[in-house]
């Protein structure tokens, strides 16, 4: 990190500065400016040539993760592919209503009696119940007198005919039933989508603040090696002029072992948080991508907090807009058209046909019974008179109601819950922020003070020790309570239901 010196009359203006802002959310010129409150005294890093600067990476931004995310997370790729399947549900469930083509062959070419029979149908089922036909065949030979009906004239006979359900079966089947839930069931698709999206992008949200946190956490452990590997010269000076004892340097020395073990340690975390991130962090191709310690952003961006006076809307919205409880919906409705496939069935099942033929060519016999036009009207009824299948779906099909209503109202309470813990812990990290703010700040006074009573042999290098690390652990205050801020308004934006810019749907 590159901390540049500055004088007193600087130190000074930045002092006033974070007073001026002391109650604010940690907005990024703050960072900066208590990160340069000369816990650093000189610079860490020459700045990079020109070239250098084209060859660095780019700072890695959120959105980049999240557009990564989106594009190529197996997670949410595998929730899109839940789109053709179904969708193939539903073509298979229209498929009960195919126009079918039917055909027969039959010949009896030895025996008394020799036939030859052909024919051909057409049948399309009617989304509005029953069906339409329509067919022509042939029957040729020496027929039993029994058969007599298979017998046509020379030239065939064609037939148009429609059934229809008059009770039973009249409003909904079994096939419009399948089709019906398998239309609802391709719509929640989309809410189980965007519930898969919500979650893996908070979840990338949070690993990326925390990545960019455990990034800060190196920074500081660094700059606290720093300060003692700048004192080395100093007191070695000051040790030859006997101004200190030769165990000021050794205590020294250990404390750069120490603080180098830490920086170590401080490094595996970083690297692991990246690890992490990388989960999210996609080629196109899907293969993760660690992001380099350079992608780091230096700083948390500015931060605001909801209208505390709107949670009654947010949480409105987030009903409104979850998820989870369209899904449920979804399911209601479909519980629906199984109930009223089972009211159906409750009534008795009364079916009407008529058939119109006509035979074609020569006749087939001397009394000519095949010519004339031939129309024939039916009726056909059944009932089961205990009725217990459509009793037991109906009772069946109510208590998954009543069951989806229950997780409806859990889900209602749970989402809920969620925006207000999740307002909730805004608030919180926003206060910690603040606290956070004027410890860094009275730690930075506090060091400076020390460090001046150091030079002038007032304090020991162990009492400076400790303002140094004091002033760092407000640091790393500040940084955890800025990243679970970031955190907590991931957790604030899935409970809302709100999908990231671009997001696939």
């Amino acid at each position: 990190m590159l901390i540049e010196d500055r004088n007193k009359a600087d130190m000074s203006e930045v002092s006033s500065t974070l007073e001026s802002h002391a109650g604010e959310i940690a907005p990024a010129s703050h960072l900066q400016e208590m990160e340069e409150l000369q816990l650093l005294p000189e610079p860490l890093v020459l700045p990079m040539a020109e070239a250098e600067l084209l060859l660095a990476p780019a700072q890695l931004e959120l959105q980049e993760v999240l557009h990564s995310v989106q594009m190529s997370y197996p997670k949410v790729l595998s929730a899109i592919l839940e789109r053709q399947i179904a969708d193939g549900k539903q073509a298979s469930a229209a498929g009960e209503f195919d126009l079918k083509v039917k055909g027969f062959g039959i010949a009896a070419p030895m025996g008394y009696y020799k036939t030859y029979r052909n024919g051909i149908s057409l049948e399309q089922p009617l989304y509005g119940g029953g069906y339409a036909y329509g067919g022509y065949k042939i029957g040729d030979g020496n027929f039993e007198p029994w058969y007599g009906e298979r017998a046509t004239n020379e030239g065939g006979e064609f037939a148009l005919g429609l059934g229809t359900p008059l009770l039973q079966g009249r409003t909904i089947d079994k096939r419009r039933e399948a089709l019906l839930k398998s239309t609802v069931a391709r719509q929640a698709v989309e809410p189980a989508i965007q519930a898969q999206v919500l979650e893996v992008v908070r979840l990338a949200s949070i690993n990326y603040w925390y990545w960019v946190a455990a990034g800060q956490a190196v920074d500081a452990q660094r700059a606290l090696l720093e300060l003692a590997q700048h004192r080395v010269n100093q007191i070695e000076e000051r040790v030859k002029a006997g101004d200190l004892p030769q165990i000021v340097r050794i205590n020294n020395d250990q404390l750069i072992a120490s603080r180098e073990a830490k920086v170590i340690q401080s490094e595996r975390k970083l690297q692991q948080a990246a690890i992490k991130l990388s989960l999210y962090l996609r080629r196109d191709d899907g293969e993760p991508i660690i992001p380099a310690e350079s992608q780091l952003p230096r700083l948390f961006p500015a931060s605001s907090l909801p209208d505390s006076n709107e949670l009654a809307s947010d949480i409105a919205q987030a009903v409104a807009a979850s998820p989870e409880l369209r899904e449920l919906n979804m399911q209601a409705q479909q519980l629906r058209i199984e109930l009223a496939r089972a009211e159906n069935m409750l009534l008795p099942q009364l079916d009407a046909s008529i058939l119109a033929k006509k035979d074609v060519g020569a006749a087939a016999s001397p009394k000519g019974d095949k010519t004339p036009f031939q129309l024939e009207a039916g009726l056909y009824g059944e009932i089961p008179l205990q009725r217990r299948k459509a009793r037991g779906m109906i009772e069946s099909v109510q208590g998954k109601l009543t069951q989806n209503e229950i997780k409806r109202q859990f889900a209602v309470n749970r989402v809920t819950a969620a925006v207000q813990d999740a307002v909730s812990a805004l608030q919180a990290s926003a206060e910690r922020i603040k606290r956070a703010n004027t410890n860094l700040r009275l730690a930075a006074q506090t060091l400076d003070l020390g460090r001046e009573q150091f030079n002038a042999g007032d304090i020991d290098l162990i009492s400076l020790n400790i303002y140094e690390q004091s002033a760092t652990d407000a640091r790393f205050l500040l940084i955890e309570a800025q990243a679970d801020y970031f955190a907590a308004m991931a957790d604030y934006r899935a409970a809302l239901s709100i999908a990231p810019p671009g997001s696939r749907r």
